[in-house]
């Protein structure tokens, strides 16, 4: 038996927010542990080349990609309920706009195949 499409657009956003969520917590970590040593006196270039040193650069940039990730799964479930709502639930792309309270050119451009980078449900 086939998922259903929307499930697995489901499934996909929470998977990329949990990791989002992982790494920006690690990035959170990673600075309050900076702050606590401020607090107890460390100077800043001491604090920061600590930083530095623990990989904060890369962690900041996981956490970035990481949310990136998050936005696009969420963008990809969006196309996919615009064009489900027209093709499945027959609605028009007005319909469909007023209902999402977005522009009917945003409804249409989620409408297009392909814009989201998926084939979207079907």
């Amino acid at each position: 038996m086939t998922e259903d499409w929307f499930v697995g657009a489901v499934e996909q956003v929470a998977d990329a927010g949990h990791r989002a969520r992982l790494a920006i917590e690690t990035a959170v970590g990673a600075l309050q542990e900076g702050c606590a040593a401020r607090n107890a006196g460390r100077s800043i270039v001491e604090v920061v080349d600590e930083l530095i040193a623990a990989g904060g650069r890369e962690t900041r940039l996981r956490a970035a990609d990481a949310f990136r990730e998050y936005e696009r799964a969420i963008a990809s479930m969006r196309a996919g309920v615009v064009r489900a709502l027209v093709d499945e639930g027959g609605l028009s792309l007005t319909d469909v706009a007023k209902r999402l309270k977005i522009s009917r050119q945003a409804a249409a451009r989620l409408y297009e195949p392909g814009a989201d980078g998926d084939e979207g449900p079907g």
